[in-house]
């Protein structure tokens, strides 16, 4: 695997997803927030509806909120200390 370069690694890890995966993302992102009791099961029902996708993996598109949520509370911890400091 080739090494990444210096000057992309200061670009958030989230923002080196594919435009699908950010978009899904914060749809349900701001669906959640909108209707906190809704599922995220359900929001990414709602975003594969909306974007007219058929051939989706539900377990796939959960683990991949998943994994973005966690690069998003990363990103926003290091936002946060860097304005405190």
């Amino acid at each position: 695997m080739p090494r990444e370069k210096e000057s992309l690694k200061l670009i958030p890890k989230i923002y080196k997803r594919n435009y699908e995966d950010i978009s899904m993302f914060f749809y349900v992102l701001a669906l959640r927030k909108t209707i906190p009791a809704m599922s995220i099961q359900k929001c990414l029902y709602m975003y594969f509806g909306e974007v007219g996708i058929d051939d989706y993996n539900i377990e796939s598109a959960m683990t991949t909120f998943t994994r973005m949520q966690k690069e998003y509370i990363e990103l926003k911890r290091n936002e946060t200390s860097k304005k405190i400091k």
